[in-house]
């Protein structure tokens, strides 16, 4: 019997297709025939002449053809000379056909199709998902909603744990300062900061995936602070740049603490956004070190503001409890909260929030957060208002309300402030 040469146009076709060295069904999907099956043609041994075309070339129907080393057989010759079923080339996961060889997801978990159409996914837990969205709105008189967020999709909770929240457990440093008390009478049923100091009170940041609250929120409750005390002679936004890219032993966008924000913010002083932007990730200091001197730093003061020296504040101070914190708002503007945070607030979209039982025993994580006033529902739950740092897609326009006076979440354990260094506008102008 004449030895067949293998046509170089179908060796180049097999190459291509990845059939060099074994029979490949997926051949079928491209060139589904029929080809032996079209002329009943099942050939033993080698034979030229049990061929059919295909392409620009020829495909066989023989035995030589399913050899290891350069098979050439025609897509449909194991199901019709062998009637071997064809594999399962293709699964059905969610309503959507993936092939073999490309893997799908379904949100934060890669899914494999496996012979006999079985489909094998990760199992990390996801940031959000259908059924903890579903969960918390079954509950009825919760108090609180939650939706999907297109932001959080695809994403694991341990992501969102490591790089949408950012600050590190309270250090002993601020679980041991003197809280402070206040005069709490005279306080309203409600307040909010923004109404109060409409112009004043920086926009919600959103600090992207980089676990960067700890410094955003600092430098957002001093920039409202500025404006407030300067009674708007100050209405600047304090860069959280400059302190996650200068402070030493902090880890940048992998977290930080709180008091060594407003350390640096008290020895050492910042520029404003506009001189140092936020990146959304930590880069090398651009600040000098050795100078306080806005000038020096290749920066301006803010629109008629006779200052060169870079914004620095008094020494933080912890406040003592639920009326201090009102009384503190109420009097001297926003402060810093630190919080847990559950997996179920995540996907929160609106009303008073309180954790649930949808996290279902998940891991937490600890935030910072800006309060900017308080209030009550009709039925009597009282509550805060706070800015949080993703952005005004999330929640309430960036904001949430969340139970007041239980210390829900720990949000009322650690409440920080600081007096601004203000410009002293009343002693430059009697100089003059």
């Amino acid at each position: 019997m004449a030895v067949k040469c293998v046509p170089l146009a179908l060796s180049l076709l097999l190459l291509v297709l990845g059939l060099a060295d074994a029979f490949d069904h997926t051949l079928k999907l491209d060139f589904p025939g029929p080809y032996c099956a079209r002329q009943n043609t099942c050939c033993k041994d080698r034979r030229d002449g049990c061929s059919m075309p295909i392409s620009t070339t020829l495909c066989y129907c023989d035995e030589f053809c399913d050899r290891d080393d350069s098979g050439d057989c025609c897509p449909d010759y194991r199901s019709f000379c062998f009637n071997e079923p064809d594999p399962v080339l293709s699964c059905l996961h969610n309503g959507v056909y993936f092939h073999k060889y490309n893997n799908t997801w379904d949100n934060c978990n890669e899914c494999r199709c496996l012979d006999g159409g079985r489909v094998q996914c990760d199992t990390d837990l996801c940031l959000t998902d259908d059924e903890l969205i579903n969960s918390v709105n079954s509950i009825h008189q919760l108090g609180w909603s939650a939706r999907k967020y297109d932001e959080w999709w695809s994403h694991k909770y341990s992501e969102g744990l490591r790089l949408r929240l950012g600050t590190k457990e309270p250090t002993y440093r601020v679980k041991a300062m003197t809280r402070l008390s206040n005069p709490s009478s005279g306080l309203p049923r409600k307040f909010n900061a923004v109404e109060r100091w409409s112009s004043y009170i920086s926009e919600v940041p959103d600090q992207g995936w980089c676990g960067s609250s700890w410094v955003l929120s600092t430098t957002s409750v001093a920039s409202d602070r500025f404006a407030i005390q300067s009674q708007g002679k100050e209405v600047v936004q304090l860069s959280p740049q400059n302190i996650l890219s200068c402070t030493r032993r902090q880890q940048g966008c992998e977290g930080g603490h709180l008091d060594a924000a407003w350390r640096y913010l008290h020895k050492k002083g910042v520029v404003d956004e506009t001189c140092y932007p936020y990146t959304q990730r930590r880069d090398s200091c651009k600040i000098r070190h050795n100078s306080r001197s806005l000038k020096a730093n290749g920066c301006r003061p803010a629109y008629g503001v006779n200052r060169d020296s870079l914004y620095t504040v008094g020494p933080a101070y912890s406040l003592k409890g639920e009326t201090d914190i009102m009384a503190e708002i109420y009097h001297s503007g926003p402060v810093q909260a630190t919080m847990r945070v559950y997996r179920d607030f995540f996907s929160y979209s609106g009303g008073v929030y309180r954790q649930t039982a949808a996290n279902r025993g998940a891991p937490t994580g600890f935030h910072s957060v800006k309060i900017v006033g308080w209030g009550e529902e009709h039925d009597g739950v009282k509550y805060w208002i706070a800015a949080n740092s993703w952005g005004p897609w999330w929640g309430e326009h960036g904001y949430f309300r969340i139970l007041r006076g239980s210390n829900e979440c720990g949000i009322e354990e650690y409440v920080l402030a600081s007096w601004p260094n203000v410009y002293n506008y009343y002693n430059a102008k009697a100089a003059v």
